[in-house]
């Protein structure tokens, strides 16, 4: 059988399948969004479709966590967070200050000289570092959901991840699989163990509070999977390639996705990272046809980046269409995604591309289409 390094090495180290599932996973969050955008939360509240709104996050960053692994064992320190910082800072300021200098000028619905005195106004840019804000002077609050772009709640997170990333390269712990795979299975298995026992309980307020951020909250939930990707990485020498074992892990998720009670349990959730994770990367390491449009260049950060502020345009000026039931829902994703798919080609090909091709300045590992 097969082994998860055997795939990669027949592909030069680069899976083939991780272009469509990039896409397909930002658009399928471009989706879900539309839904809670047009005030339908409750169609994830009363279906299976629950699993999808918690799926989607997760599985982009074990995919992240594969990938960058890959890069960073071969990079320094320094490279390794020039590499980073080039890949998502510039795009997400495009995305700030379009958002504060175009969208919400031309949307509030209070005087401009207001709008640019506002503190919102002045914290928004704070987004480009992580610190996040999501509202704007008088600009959408009409719409069912006020947050300019409320996707920006993953960037301190996906920040964080690269921080940890920083420490395993610092300590040597990404040569170190032993030591990263008990690591993240402890936070895994304790977090369970809270969880499903109820001890929390019986533990100051102070410390419950600080528990369940780090072991069991959404925010915790996606740090873990990127985590168990680095840990794929690791132990892909060991991991096989089998489409039985994929099928079982499908089969595991829908039958959580039918049980009511894993939708409420957090422990529930924690044991289900480690088989999205494999379900991750073993669709990103199998070929899977793309739409051309999609092969001229990586679309999937700028597709997730802009996607919310634009249905937001939508629904504002439609709301009418927008907010008429499930069929606004559509409207709002076609318009949305027609949209998006247009501004994540022009990201790509005049900010992050160009700025990306700036890594051959530094001497780490480059290449035209960026691996994370």
């Amino acid at each position: 059988m097969e082994s998860f390094s055997k795939v990669l090495g027949k592909h030069r180290g680069i899976g083939p399948g991780f272009d469509f599932l990039r896409v397909f996973l930002a658009v399928s969050i471009v989706a879900v969004h539309s839904v809670l955008l047009t005030g339908h939360r409750d169609l994830f509240e009363q279906s299976i479709a629950w699993f999808l709104e918690y799926a989607l996050v997760p599985m982009f960053f074990a995919l992240s966590g594969f990938l960058i692994t890959g890069s960073a064992i071969r990079l320094s320190l320094k490279n390794f967070l020039i590499n980073r910082g080039l890949r998502i800072v510039p795009a997400l300021a495009v995305d700030v200050f379009i958002c504060a200098l175009v969208i919400g000028p031309l949307l509030t619905t209070g005087p401009l000289r207001d709008y640019f005195a506002d503190s919102r106004f002045h914290a928004y840019f704070l987004n480009v570092i992580g610190r996040i804000h999501y509202l704007l002077p008088a600009v959408f609050d009409d719409n069912p959901t006020h947050y300019v772009n409320g996707a920006l709640w993953t960037v301190p997170y996906e920040i964080l991840c690269y921080v940890i990333a920083a420490f395993f390269i610092i300590f040597n712990w990404l040569t170190n699989r032993t030591k990263v795979v008990l690591f993240t299975f402890s936070l895994l298995l304790i977090g369970a163990l809270i969880d499903s026992t109820g001890m929390a309980v019986h533990f100051p307020v102070l410390v419950k509070k600080a528990l369940d951020r780090l072991l069991l909250s959404r925010e915790a939930q996606i740090v873990e999977a990127f985590l168990l990707g680095v840990v794929m990485y690791q132990w892909r020498d060991f991991i096989p390639y089998s489409k039985g074992v994929f099928i079982g892990c499908v089969v595991v998720c829908f039958g959580a996705a039918l049980l009511p009670a894993v939708a409420q349990a957090n422990a529930a959730r924690l044991i289900l990272l480690p088989v999205l994770t494999y379900i991750t990367v073993f669709v990103g390491l199998t070929e899977v046809p793309i739409p051309a449009y999609f092969k001229k260049g990586d679309y999937s950060y700028g597709i997730y980046l802009y996607h919310d502020p634009l249905m937001q345009v939508v629904i504002s000026l439609f709301p009418a269409i927008a907010l008429r039931s499930l069929w606004g829902t559509l409207f709002t994703f076609s318009c949305g995604l027609t949209m998006v798919l247009v501004m994540s080609n022009l990201s790509w090909h005049f900010i992050e591309k160009p700025i990306l091709a700036m890594r051959k300045k530094f001497s780490f590992v480059a290449r035209v289409r960026d691996l994370a």
